[in-house]
């Protein structure tokens, strides 16, 4: 029955069935529309997405730790390699009750139970992926855990690669360590390549120019010190990558049989320029004393013999999980022994540094060998005040080279003050002093050499007295220089100027057998003429060879030592010792710096010390030398 125009206002609204039935079959078709082409967007279209993400979920990569390159001395000896060792993990997965498993775990790890539960949270990141709790235990740790098996569940251990160093402490400070990667490193992009390609060279800068893709990953690790952060990049290596099939839940269902791993690629093997059997014999012959200091190079190329400081540390337990305990002992040492006394320590030179101030007088025409000054009385009195020599009595009147055989201080006063504080400082840069070698070896310090305009700053204009160059011109005062740095210096005071740039790294041995040699570089010249390093050279002889220079101790019968002592005041102790010596003074293939701190003069403590060394490495020469002489002539 057909509405009349007289139906009711409250009727008007009134759909009808067949109206709806449309409206509804309409949003039917549109919903199976959009329904279609999503799941054709998601089946088709965006298949490759989901399929991936689905392996992802199904497949879990766990790094194949690459093993590290070994680090070998300049003969092919080994000082660094890699040993297999327990490693123990935690899966969390398989884990119940944490606080429970870490009580029972610490006393068996040897760990402090917060840092436990700590290192635990840090980690924590996925239920599949494994954690590093304790690396290099022993195997009565092992048999422990495998005890408490039913006590520790998640806990597994694996045997990995660890790190190998020298025992007794000894290179530690060439070599450094390694440590793992910090949560907090990663996340914040403090980790960084630590090579410093510009110092091998053009050819090697150009052949091992670092890659983007570093693989920093937590539970790696990183050098931390010496050669191993130096060359980091080279020796890490890269990690590879093995599949396992895990649930939704976490739990590990096995390798995936159809995925081959990724297997790791070795890092590079690295050769010092260092003697191993030199570096010991400077260990050993620093071994009496406390604290110091030994820097043993090539003056021909740069290459660093030996590099001792003392005391050490033991780079094996650095690299492994330190207790509380035993980090506190290290870091709350008094002698600071993580500190590299031959790069990153500054010490007064004291009268080592006489010969910069004796060739500033040479070249500036203010002196020659027969330059006589006042005598010698035991003291020098400027203004009011008196300057002591280190020897009471005097050593009445010098000319130039008597003086520094017997290391007069009174003498050099009078030269310091005539050169004056303006053209020492320049010609104490000109020889590289306050600035850094470029040695291939991580927190250099450059020490410091003051001028008048330091002294303007600090005192006022015009307001500093003009006595300051007297101290500096005898290696006191302000000056401070590190030992290697002085070994440099004495480099070319030893040749014909040449300072070369101080290098540890001699070659490095690429996986696919390529061995790539670092290239020599000089550094600077010295700005002295060849008839004033003459005349220091012979000087530097007579300090060693005749009967009244202060360097006797250091004479070697068969072998001409040319050097210098020093005696640097210490205003926390006892005098600084130091002795620097070349040899053989015809020919010189070595230079050895001695510091001995708190020890007193150098010439009674440091001298026979570089005796030993230089002694110890031209005898090895020799015995090389024969030898090859020996094969050349049976050859025919």
């Amino acid at each position: 029955m057909e509405r009349s125009e007289y139906t009711p206002k409250y009727l008007s609204g009134f759909v009808s069935p067949k109206k709806r039935f449309r409206i509804l079959m309409g949003f039917v078709v549109i919903s199976t529309l959009v329904l279609s082409f999503r799941l054709f967007f998601l089946q088709v279209i965006r298949v490759s997405y989901y399929k991936r993400i689905s392996e992802e979920n199904r497949i879990q990569p766990v790094p194949l730790p690459a093993p590290r390159g070994t680090i070998k001395d300049r003969n092919g000896k080994i000082i660094t390699s890699n040993r297999y060792s327990y490693t123990i993990f935690l899966i969390p997965s398989e884990a119940r009750n944490l606080d429970l498993l870490s009580e029972r775990l610490a006393p068996i790890l040897n760990l402090d139970l917060f840092t436990l539960k700590e290192k635990l949270k840090t980690c924590w990141l996925k239920k599949y992926e494994p954690i590093k709790l304790k690396k290099d235990v022993d195997f009565q740790t092992v048999c422990a855990i495998e005890e408490q098996n039913q006590d520790l569940p998640g806990v597994i251990y694996q045997v990995e690669q660890t790190r190998s160093y020298p025992d007794c402490d000894w290179a530690g400070h060439v070599l450094g360590y390694i440590k793992e990667f910090s949560k907090q490193e990663l996340s914040e992009g403090t980790v960084s390549s630590t090579t410093n390609y510009s110092k091998l060279g053009e050819s090697l800068s150009s052949t091992l120019n670092p890659t983007e893709n570093k693989g920093y990953r937590l539970g790696g690790y990183i050098g931390r010190d010496g050669v191993e952060k130096e060359y980091d990049d080279l020796l890490r290596g890269k990690d590879g990558m093995n599949f396992l099939e895990v649930t939704a839940a976490g739990k590990i269902l096995g390798l995936i049989e159809e995925r081959d791993p990724d297997l790791p690629i070795k890092g590079a093997d690295i050769k010092l320029t260092i003697d191993l059997e030199l570096q010991t014999e400077a260990e050993s012959a620093l071994a009496g004393y406390p604290s110091g200091a030994v820097v043993a190079l090539d003056p021909k190329n740069g290459e660093i013999l030996a590099l001792v400081s003392k005391p050490g540390f033991d780079a094996n337990l650095l690299s492994g999980t330190l207790s509380p305990e035993e980090w506190k002992e290290i870091s709350q040492n008094p002698l600071h022994p993580l500190f590299s006394r031959t790069i990153q320590a500054t010490y007064p030179p004291g009268s080592t540094i006489k010969l910069l101030t004796a060739a500033a007088a040479l070249e500036s025409k203010i002196a020659t060998r027969d330059t006589y000054l006042s005598p010698c009385f035991g003291s020098y009195l400027f203004g009011t005040r008196a300057f002591r020599c280190w020897r009471p009595e005097g050593h009445g009147r010098l000319n130039l080279v008597q003086a520094i055989i017997q290391s007069c201080d009174v003498y050099f006063y009078q030269l310091g003050l005539k050169v004056g504080l303006k053209r020492w400082s320049h010609y104490a840069k000109l020889c590289g002093f306050g600035e850094k070698t470029g040695v291939d070896l991580p927190n250099e310090a450059k020490g410091f050499v003051p001028s008048p305009e330091y002294y303007n700053k600090k005192f006022g204009k015009g307001e500093w007295v003009k006595n300051l160059v007297i101290n500096l011109a005898i290696g006191q005062g302000e000056v401070l220089v590190t030992p290697l740095q002085l070994a440099s210096f004495y480099g070319g005071l030893a040749t014909d100027g040449t300072i070369y740039q101080p290098h540890i790294l001699k070659d490095i041995t690429t996986l696919d057998g390529r061995v790539i040699t670092t290239q020599s570089k000089v550094l600077r010249r010295l700005p002295f003429s060849s008839s004033t390093l003459e005349l220091l050279k012979e000087a530097m002889i007579g300090v060693v060879n005749a009967g009244y220079g202060t360097g006797n101790l250091a004479r070697i019968s068969d072998i001409i030592v040319g050097g210098k002592t020093g005696t640097a005041q210490n205003p926390h102790g006892e005098d600084h010792a130091w002795f620097v010596g070349y040899a053989p003074a015809e020919d010189p293939k070595i230079v050895v710096a001695v510091l001995v701190e708190n020890a007193g003069h150098g010439g009674t403590f440091a001298a026979p010390v570089a005796k030993a060394i230089i002694s110890k490495y031209l005898k090895k020469e020799e015995v090389v030398d024969k030898t090859d002489s020996t094969v050349a002539v049976s050859t025919p």
